[in-house]
């Protein structure tokens, strides 16, 4: 089987989960002997094996417009030459042409865009990012045409979990038969193998093994960076030496380190690409922050701080109910609620026996429903199904 896959984002040109993903399935497809043909952006034009990379201005809202148009011209060339079974489209990408007369597969990851305007109308009565507000109603007004040709024009679509099926049916009008819920899945192998014992990067910024909360992600203001900031003051008024470690990057950032300003114990280290500080950092710290304000669909940073056996704190939105058990393997938050999330905080931090045991429970829950092993089965599964409907 020859898969043509296209992914905006695709590492070293990925800001979170998504790029990770298209990393992940591409691999792993290639390690089942599919042979997957990847279409990504870059600086200029690079072909490597079996990998493309077309150059993309950086404009923004229309970035990913910029970069469907090269993409149509590749596939034609590299079609041609290689004669695919299916195009596989991960994210938010431009709908492409169908005159290539070949089954396409979606994978959406995030919340329709009809749905994120109405999230981003509360914003005007919060004043904190212009910017924001601005990408919402500039992009998400064509964004939700996109979305529903998108799903029209998709003979399947891949949702990362229940949550977001839903809302694709409610907001896009797809057809449930279309639909296939196949979870992310983290490369555990890839962990397990990474030794996290050079503590260099945490002597860099003063932080101690088992003393410091971590938030890793994009920062955006719907991230609710800002709400995990307030809640760590008042953790910190009972766990001095405590500290809260940001790895990340984003729009948001400025806004962040002001309202941090100040307090020694908030540590930004920037956007974090090596998997050995990724997974130093995971192990050495009490657990993992997602205060997400609004939906999240399938966090990779959860399942990933679970594959280091790690417990999880995050805002019971979107798809988090779907990888936290509260209670077992962490724990569930109001939105915007930092006392909450304080609370939450305090138990994991003062009870040494629990966070184990939560991190053993998500470490075994990752094993059974949320291995790159199973996602890759199960993204077969979804090719297979086209090849049925051909007979």
């Amino acid at each position: 089987m020859k898969i043509c896959f296209i992914s905006f984002e695709y590492p070293p040109k990925s800001e979170g989960g998504i790029g990770t993903y298209a990393e992940h399935l591409a691999r792993g497809l290639n390690d089942r002997g599919i042979n997957v043909y990847t279409i990504t952006r870059g600086d200029k034009v690079c072909y490597e094996e079996k990998k493309y990379r077309v150059p993309t201005p950086d404009a923004l809202y229309w970035r990913r417009f910029f970069f469907t148009r090269q993409a149509i011209s590749l596939i034609y060339k590299l079609h041609r030459l290689h004669k695919f079974d299916l195009v596989h489209l991960n994210g938010g990408t431009y709908p492409i042409t169908r005159k290539f007369k070949l089954p396409m597969v979606t994978t959406f990851h995030a919340p329709p865009n009809a749905k994120q305007i109405m999230m981003g109308l509360r914003l005007f009565r919060s004043r904190r990012s212009v910017n924001d507000i601005k990408y919402l109603v500039l992009k998400n007004s064509v964004g939700s045409l996109l979305d529903f040709l998108l799903a029209e024009v998709s003979d399947r679509i891949i949702c990362p979990s229940p949550f977001l099926a839903r809302d694709l049916m409610s907001y896009c009008f797809v057809d449930e038969r279309k639909i296939h819920v196949v979870p992310n899945g983290v490369d555990l192998r890839s962990f397990d193998e990474t030794e996290s014992f050079d503590d260099s990067f945490l002597d860099k910024y003063a932080i101690e093994r088992e003393n410091f909360l971590l938030y890793m992600g994009r920062l955006s203001f719907f991230k609710g960076v800002q709400h995990l900031i307030e809640a760590y003051r008042n953790v910190q008024k009972k766990h001095k030496t405590l500290k809260l470690v940001i790895a990340g990057r984003g729009d948001f950032e400025p806004n962040l380190r002001i309202f941090a300003r100040g307090n020694k114990g908030i540590v930004f280290v920037g956007y974090v690409a090596s998997n050995e500080v990724k997974k130093l950092l995971y192990d050495a710290s009490v657990g993992v922050i997602l205060p997400s304000r609004v939906d999240e669909v399938s966090p990779m940073v959860l399942l990933e701080a679970m594959a280091c056996s790690k417990p999880v704190v995050a805002t019971n939105v979107g798809g988090n109910p779907f990888m936290i058990r509260h209670g077992k393997n962490g724990f569930l938050s109001r939105p915007k609620d930092s006392e909450s999330l304080a609370k939450c905080v305090n138990v994991l931090y003062e009870n040494q026996g629990l966070r184990r045991k939560m991190g053993m429970f998500g470490r075994k829950l990752v094993e059974q429903k949320f291995s790159l092993d199973r996602m890759i089965t199960e993204t077969l599964k979804v090719y297979n199904s086209l090849s049925y409907d051909a007979s």
